[in-house]
């Protein structure tokens, strides 16, 4: 039971030290999610003109990586400055586990339903339409 408490202290500790090793690379987590969220934006405004499933699935997909970015800069600011209940291992370990939740329902949403989606309905994915001009000349053309 001691092994049990210790490690619950450990875990709800409100001000568990500023002897996190980690802080190098949880600000380059957060500083590639900030990244990511802001070329998946870029690629989705793109996409989104000729590819309706795409549109319709992966719509808050820059939002969610650029504010889980921001919330684990802030994790990391509040582990360093110390300040209680904000700095809790727990915090840091719920943020992981909802980020990686996160992204294995984006990399199901898209090896599943919209391959499913595409396969399905390919109208859904209008083709970028090439006009070719006709060029008028007073040439006569060559047979």
């Amino acid at each position: 039971m001691e092994k049990v408490n210790i490690f619950f202290k450990y875990l709800f500790d409100t001000t568990p030290g500023s002897d996190f090793g980690y802080y190098l690379p949880m600000l380059i987590l957060s500083g590639l999610l900030i990244v990511a969220g802001i070329t998946f934006m870029f690629v989705y405004n793109n996409k989104k003109k000729y590819d309706f499933a795409f549109k319709r699935m992966f719509k808050n997909t820059s939002r969610n990586l650029v504010l889980f970015g921001i919330l684990f800069l802030f994790l990391v600011a509040t582990r360093y400055e110390n300040i209680p209940y904000f700095g809790m291992r727990f915090l840091l370990y719920i943020s992981l586990l909802g980020l990686a939740y996160m992204l294995f329902c984006y990399v199901k949403i898209h090896t599943t339903d919209y391959k499913r989606e595409i396969k399905s309905n390919p109208k859904s994915t209008l083709k970028k339409e090439v006009t070719k001009e006709t060029s008028y000349s007073a040439k006569k053309k060559k047979k």
